[in-house]
């Protein structure tokens, strides 16, 4: 069982981005096309277990696969809703699990008094995160694929709504896991406010092995949030490659 599990932290590797890519969304470059979405599909709300298979930790939900190297990982899904104050972090990334390494993509949304914010963004541990673009609006559908291209060289493939881009990152990493994960994030080595938030599923949620074989969620291992012992967000598996992170404690109202 690992303890603990964090987006920001020491690792080793240096991530160069051949761009400079802030921009407000929709930011529409030449590559751009709609990301093709399903719509959310109906899963049933499971009751938490007290033991079996799941690993836990401080500040990540969902899953990870780590039998083996890994060439690519991928997932799409919406920018959540944050029903009170807090942030959020979605993300799939390679590493990490358990190298100090990790190569990550994802959104980030902060909600306040003021409103909600989301930014997509690209981290290479143990270089800061890296904002790529921002003011996603919610709800707004996202895509990222990471892959291995040759040596040093990463590609990270990122669609937002119809804003796509895919960056060419030199981090070196022989990948000993995929995640697909929702998180409690670190900020200013603080850990941000948890906030309450709509179910979100994650689709197409999949990774290739260094032998070639694609592995799905289905077959990856569970991991609870617990912040003071209990389970605050829990992944709930809803096919071989989609799956959703829910809060046990949270129903939310009808309309």
């Amino acid at each position: 069982m690992r303890a603990m599990y964090w987006i920001v932290a020491l690792g080793f590797g240096l991530l160069t981005i051949n761009a400079d890519p802030v921009i407000n969304w929709p930011g529409l470059s030449p590559q751009s096309y709609p990301v093709s979405i399903p719509d959310p599909q109906p899963f049933t709300l499971q009751n938490t277990p007290t033991g079996g298979p799941f690993e836990m930790s401080r500040n990540w939900a969902g899953y990870v696969n780590s039998e083996g190297t890994y060439e690519s990982v991928q997932a799409t899904w919406r920018v959540p809703t944050l029903v009170s104050d807090g942030s959020l972090a979605v993300w799939v990334g390679v590493g990490g699990a358990p190298q100090r390494s990790l190569l990550q993509a994802g959104t980030l949304t902060k909600k306040t008094a003021y409103g909600t914010k989301t930014i997509l963004w690209i981290e290479g541990l143990p270089q800061p995160l890296k904002p790529i673009a921002r003011n996603l609006p919610v709800g707004a559908p996202v895509h990222i694929a990471i892959a291995h291209v040759k040596g040093s060289d990463w590609a990270i493939n990122l669609q937002a709504g119809n804003y796509r881009q895919v960056f060419h990152v030199q981090y070196h990493l022989e990948a000993k896991s995929a995640e697909w994960i929702v998180e409690d994030p670190l900020i200013n080595n603080k850990f941000a406010h948890f906030p309450t938030f709509h179910a979100i599923e994650l689709f197409y949620a999949q990774a290739k092995k260094g032998t070639g074989q694609t592995v799905t969620v289905k077959q990856s291992m569970p991991i609870d949030l617990r912040i003071h012992g209990t389970v605050d967000a829990a992944p709930v598996l809803v096919s071989n490659t989609t799956f959703a992170v829910r809060l046990p404690a949270f129903t939310p109202k009808g309309p």
